[in-house]
């Protein structure tokens, strides 16, 4: 068994078809039948179960194919970090990031990462509430950084950091002169949220709020990211209500305090273990 058989055996396995996974691996159907074959006789099991009709993964596959990505994934980083000479085999971090969590807290712990593992690539992408669980299971990224709520059961986790909610206006607007904002102040004017097919947890948990204190709000329009909402903001379009540390600057943008006080907690998560990984949760324990 060898990294190439496990690189076709992944392939044939997310296919289930024995000829386009012949055809993305370079080889011939036949081959590929023997191969698996092979495969199956060196493991002492069967990995895929084969009708006329279609092609399905045993249990034994499926235990299988997770291995498998693992070990083609530490394999790639072990190369990765051989051509580098990344330190530790620690040649990138794959970062998750939720909308709201672009935080100074993040940034601080990203520049720890650096310092530790400075040949490291660091990558920080956005992920939805939805595609969370199963960007960390398949190995998109390596790690996420979520409010607390929105990270699936089964997904380890660790506690990173609060921040307080925060009312964002436009500069000059009445609400500016009734700081600390009540949460039913904000009834009469449009809201600023995160478009509910990307973000459930965080609209449905908002909806619940503005209901507990009888209104219903009016959505002015749907954001992906925090600097979404502060443009949004600062042109005009809306109220926001987000996550925002104390002492924040955005042109056009007044940041009030909300009363009662509503806190985030943000939580670093993972699926799979690797090099990375274990750094980072070291860095994360150096805070506390």
């Amino acid at each position: 068994m060898n990294l190439k058989t496990l690189s076709a055996f992944i392939v044939l396995a997310e296919e289930l078809h024995f000829g386009r996974a012949a055809h993305q691996c370079g080889i011939s159907q036949p081959a590929m039948s023997r191969l698996l074959s092979d495969l199956e006789a060196d493991l002492g099991v069967k990995l895929l179960r084969r009708t006329s009709r279609e092609v399905s993964l045993t249990s034994a596959g499926r235990a299988f194919l997770d291995s498998a990505r693992k070990s083609v994934t530490y394999a790639d980083m072990a190369v990765r970090a051989a051509k580098a000479g990344a330190v530790d085999g620690i040649d990138s971090l794959r970062v998750g990031m939720s909308i709201g969590t672009a935080q100074p807290l993040v940034g601080r712990l990203m520049a720890q990462f650096k310092r530790a593992h400075p040949e490291a690539r660091v990558t920080l992408s956005q992920v939805d509430e939805r595609s969370l669980g199963s960007a960390l299971t398949s190995g998109e990224i390596d790690v996420a950084i979520a409010w607390e709520v929105s990270i699936p059961t089964g997904i380890s986790r660790q506690h990173l950091g609060t921040v307080p909610m925060a009312v964002l206006v436009p500069v000059g607007h009445p609400l500016e002169h009734h700081e600390p904002v009540q949460f039913a102040d904000l009834a009469d004017y449009p809201i600023i949220l995160p478009a509910r097919d990307r973000q459930p947890i965080i609209y449905d948990t908002y909806r619940r709020y503005t209901a507990e204190v009888g209104f219903e709000p009016e959505i002015a329009i749907d954001v992906s990211t925090m600097s979404d909402t502060l443009a949004m903001v600062a042109g005009g379009v809306g109220v926001g209500n987000a996550p925002v540390v104390p002492g924040l600057n955005y042109p056009g943008v007044s940041v009030l305090k909300q009363e009662p006080l509503f806190e985030l907690n943000y939580e670093l998560a993972w699926a799979n273990t690797m090099p990375a990984v274990e750094s980072l949760l070291k860095l994360c324990e150096l805070d506390y």
